[in-house]
């Protein structure tokens, strides 16, 4: 009489466990490649709105307020022209794990919006990671268009 035994050997075990294994690797690098996709399309977003949140700030403070885009410290900031008062604070870095390599800007020079809703010169702000990129422009007279390239 043959009793049966109930359960997994230990190579039917690793043999499982090797497969998840390399099943997980393989889906490990496309999740960091979509995650670092979807943190662009938050952060030229997220920028969108504050650049047009600063042309009604202006507009409403009947005040110019200043746009600075500093990449040493992965930082938007929307201040009066002095800079004494801070309307707006966004920490780049922190909020989309994005780097300096990650996002350019033009021009390098804070950039001025006066209350009549004009800006003194066109902004441009280019953000890519992982294959995706996300361009921000902004005209003269307060348009903030977002593409796709």
């Amino acid at each position: 009489m043959s009793t049966t035994r109930r359960g997994f050997t230990f190579i039917e075990m690793m043999v499982v466990v090797t497969i998840a294994g390399i099943v997980g690797g393989l889906a490990l690098g496309r999740i960091s490649t979509y995650m670092m996709q979807q943190r662009v399309i938050k952060a030229s977003s997220s920028l969108t709105n504050d650049l047009q949140q600063a042309f009604a700030l202006a507009a409403r403070t009947r005040k110019p307020v200043r746009i600075v885009l500093d990449t040493t410290r992965m930082e938007l900031s929307i201040t009066d022209r002095t800079q004494a008062v801070a309307m707006r604070k966004r920490d780049i870095a922190r909020a989309y794990g994005l780097s300096s390599k990650n996002i350019s800007f033009y021009p390098s020079a804070p950039l001025e919006i006066y209350p009549n809703g004009l800006a003194a010169d066109t902004m441009a702000i280019s953000l890519r990671a992982s294959g995706t990129s996300r361009y921000i422009r902004v005209s003269r007279a307060g348009m903030v268009q977002v593409m796709v390239k």
